[in-house]
């Protein structure tokens, strides 16, 4: 093999190597995509959404619901974790919106951390979402939208 042969053989092992790095680290992030969802008909909304619990007390479910023609494909746990993520998912079969809310108390006795998306073609945003209750203030939610109406992604971070 030549030496031109060996730097080309060289580079290409480099790049697969980082590209195959950066495809690891991009598995591990649990980016939620409501483009891969199960639909019915074309442009049906869905909504993945992705929470992150970066306290360390454990997050209890106490409610979730869909909006009347939503329905979940991947449901919220009973219990996220310390520094734990889940993705929830949820399609409209037959409808142009879809809402979903998900509420978990932090802690034994802590405050409730509520997470909501409303998804329709006229707005996508993440309606009552926050963390309410006493001991509220010892906590904060941020969120990022990745797309909007229809295949809604958009994560949480919950500290």
């Amino acid at each position: 093999m030549n030496t031109t042969a060996r730097r080309i053989t060289a580079a290409t092992a480099g790049i697969a190597g980082i590209a195959a790095a950066v495809g690891i680290g991009l598995i591990g992030t649990g980016t939620a995509n409501a483009g891969t969802m199960p639909v019915t008909h074309p442009g049906e909304p869905s909504i993945a959404m992705t929470i992150t619990n970066h306290t360390n007390k454990a997050e209890h479910l106490v409610g979730s619901g869909t909006s009347g023609n939503g329905v979940w494909v991947n449901g919220p746990r009973q219990t996220l974790g310390p520094g734990a993520s889940e993705t929830i998912t949820a399609v409209a079969p037959h409808g142009n919106k879809l809402a979903i809310s998900v509420a978990y108390k932090i802690g034994v006795g802590g405050p409730t951390a509520t997470y909501e998306v409303l998804n329709s073609q006229s707005n996508t945003n993440t309606g009552t979402s926050g963390i309410s209750g006493p001991g509220a203030s010892q906590y904060w939610m941020s969120h990022n939208f990745g797309s909007h109406y229809p295949a809604t992604n958009v994560g949480f971070d919950q500290w």
